[in-house]
């Protein structure tokens, strides 16, 4: 299997990122209540609504679900969920000292812009990591989406630790185990998924110059 980058230039105008619990019935008790049996192997699906309303575009998406090969390969696709998620401090330059004074360069101290990084060593399967926050304006917001390792999470509780550190609860389960100062990715988080089906994306085009595609995925991992 070939794992692709998504397209820069194919841009969703409507998207839907959920976890598919993979639980089933076990029947009901003799009280009358459902059971449910479940693997704790959620996994991650989505419906993308991609418009194609250029030449540019239209190849572009002609190229990638070619290369896809039905469900033979799998492109890292994530959410576009910056502006709901947490933020970075962007940097600031020319801080003095406390006396307003600069470096003896005329330069003055740098603050802000630190990515936060995995405090400690996570095996794969775990729900828990405990993360340096870096530079993160707020602390971090239950319900962010995050990425480790090339895979996509969402934050489901926090828990703030001295020596700013904080204690992240996520779904799903770590895909692989993740390193002490791995960085965490607040807005470009991915995972790599395939076409739930072969003849999912197919697109028609109106006059042949433009059309929309809507392209059903699942999680591979």
């Amino acid at each position: 299997m070939i794992i692709y980058d998504w397209p820069a230039i194919l841009i969703a105008n409507a998207e839907t990122f959920r976890i598919d619990a993979r639980t089933r019935s076990g029947g009901e008790t003799i009280a009358g209540r459902e059971q449910v049996v479940t693997s704790n192997l959620g996994r991650w699906v989505a419906r993308l609504t991609v418009p194609l309303h250029t030449p540019a575009k239209i190849r572009a998406m002609r190229s990638l679900l070619a290369r896809l090969d039905g469900r033979t390969n799998a492109v890292r696709v994530g959410p576009c969920d910056c502006r709901n998620g947490n933020r970075l401090i962007p940097v600031v330059g020319d801080i003095p000292y406390s006396d307003q004074a600069l470096h003896s360069d005329g330069a003055g101290f740098m603050q802000g812009g630190i990515a936060p990084t995995v405090a400690a060593a996570v095996p794969a399967g775990a729900t828990t990591i405990r993360i340096l926050n870096g530079s993160t304006v707020l602390p971090v917001l239950e319900g962010s989406f995050l990425g480790l390792g090339g895979y996509l999470y969402v934050v489901v509780g926090v828990d703030p630790e001295p020596g700013e550190e904080t204690v992240l609860d996520i779904r799903p389960k770590l895909r692989a185990g993740v390193a002490e100062g791995a960085p965490v990715e607040w807005c470009r988080a991915r995972a790599p998924m395939r076409l739930s089906a072969d003849d999912s994306g197919a697109f028609e085009l109106q006059l042949a110059r433009s059309g929309t595609a809507s392209l059903d995925l699942v999680e591979v991992w």
